[in-house]
């Protein structure tokens, strides 16, 4: 549980933080985008924390428990910015 905290919710964490970012920084037209943007930096991290961090045991479930995360997270920010794209 210990190796969740310290290499999966970081991962999500820059995810939400480049959400955050992309919704402040980025106009209106270009938002979608940039999440392809999030989206590399947040897989970047991931395998970063893996690599820094090794532990062999439960290596591909925490790799990809974070990679499915930061999808998530930025498919959900996508939508959500499509949507108030077309409503503006």
């Amino acid at each position: 549980m210990a190796h969740f905290f310290s290499n999966v919710v970081p991962v999500w964490v820059v995810t939400a933080l480049g959400v955050v970012v992309v919704a402040l920084a980025v106009s209106v037209d270009n938002r979608v985008a940039s999440m392809v943007a999030v989206l590399a930096t947040s897989l970047l991290v991931a395998f970063i924390l893996q690599v820094v961090a090794y532990q062999s045991e439960g290596l591909v479930s925490r790799l990809s428990l974070a990679v499915t995360g930061s999808v998530l997270l930025t498919a959900l920010a996508t939508v959500v910015f499509q949507v108030l794209s077309v409503v503006d």
